[in-house]
């Protein structure tokens, strides 16, 4: 694997991504992303720091849109029911998130593309 500009291997800044995705941190994702794409100018690296990104950006959003719904949580009754369902709905999401970040720092150590689902092909039209 080849070294970068400041001595790392270029699947180190991609693995940090899907780290950090992990966790929620989606501005430092996309911190680390720039500084990937402008400071490494490689591709490879680029793209697979783009796919860890959209990874935590889409964590990002699926939450926001859920905690949008917390307001029926306040009725009384039903809002137990939809709580459940909602919190349900979060653990869902984490763990997919989780699942998806270990393959990809897995693949992306070895020198291979993350190929995350669905982030993959939006990818490919960035890049294409």
């Amino acid at each position: 694997m080849k070294k970068s500009n400041y001595g790392f291997n270029l699947w180190f800044y991609p693995a940090i991504v899907f780290a950090l995705a992990i966790f929620g941190q989606t501005l430092l994702c996309g911190l680390i992303t720039i500084f990937a794409i402008a400071a490494e100018k490689d591709e490879w690296t680029s793209r697979q720091t783009l796919e860890a990104f959209f990874l935590s950006l889409v964590n990002s959003v699926v939450s926001v849109v859920l905690r949008l719904f917390d307001v029926v949580t306040w009725i009384p009754f039903l809002g137990t029911g939809v709580d459940v369902i909602l919190k349900f709905c979060t653990s869902v999401i984490g763990l997919v998130v989780l699942l998806l970040a270990v393959m990809g720092v897995l693949r992306v150590s070895r020198g291979e593309e993350a190929r995350i689902p669905g982030i993959h092909a939006l990818v490919n039209r960035v890049f294409s």
